[in-house]
């Protein structure tokens, strides 16, 4: 777990990239210079601001971030993402802090939460919820688009190059979109609900899969949850 930062600390990171007319992303690099992680912000119709996975930018992109709408929402995926949580709700006090209901005391350590995924505030193109089998250990972040369907996953769903030694052994398989084997073991209790619930997303107008960790799916997104959910 990394440590939590008491002070805007800007890591390497890429582009805003930006994503239909409510949703951009962001990868960035963790302390440890190799391993990635993703912010993604998805803005509500009212011009709030749903940062999910929260990513220090470099000033010039914060600024754009800011312009983009009201960061409203501090959204913390699981008790193993803190890292940025305490100097964004630093950053933006009028922020409310929401994260999984079993995640929520682990993020509490660092920074106060308002509530879980289902008093998050949302409209009808942006919502959190918890995911079905995970016992409220994750969720995701569903986002509609002019283009299509979003659904944000953190660690329930990776998307990492093909890696060996212990960090490939925790996170297979590696190589193609999976529920690595970690999360198999720690984060979901019901295999059957959770296939469902993933499932339930594998329609026509499914645009992308954005991953906290790893690449972003838009070819065939929803031949690839079911690819996912047959591994289970």
């Amino acid at each position: 777990m990394a440590k939590c930062f008491e002070s805007w600390t800007v890591l390497p990171h890429g582009p805003l990239e930006k994503y239909g007319e409510n949703l951009w992303r962001v990868e960035g690099t963790m302390p440890d210079g190799t391993t990635k992680r993703v912010m993604t912000v998805a803005r509500m119709k009212d011009g709030r601001l749903v940062i999910h996975n929260a990513i220090a930018l470099e000033p010039g992109l914060q600024a754009e971030l800011e312009a983009f709408g009201t960061p409203a929402c501090i959204v913390v995926p699981n008790g193993f993402h803190r890292q940025d949580a305490k100097i964004y709700k630093d950053r933006y006090p009028s922020a409310k802090v929401y994260a999984p209901t079993k995640a929520r005391k682990k993020v509490e350590k660092v920074v106060p939460v308002t509530g879980d995924y289902s008093a998050a505030p949302k409209d009808d193109s942006v919502r959190l919820c918890h995911l079905d089998g995970c016992n409220g250990n994750e969720g995701v972040l569903e986002v509609r688009s002019s283009d299509g369907v979003t659904v944000v996953f953190n660690d329930t769903l990776c998307n990492m190059p093909k890696m060996s030694g212990l960090p490939g052994f925790f996170l297979a398989p590696t190589g193609r979109p999976s529920v690595p084997r970690f999360s198999r073991w720690l984060l979901i209790k019901d295999k059957v609900a959770f296939a469902r619930h993933v499932e339930s997303w594998a329609k026509p107008d499914l645009a992308r899969i954005i991953v906290s960790h790893g690449k972003m799916v838009t070819d065939r997104p929803a031949d690839t949850l079911r690819a996912v959910t047959a591994a289970l």
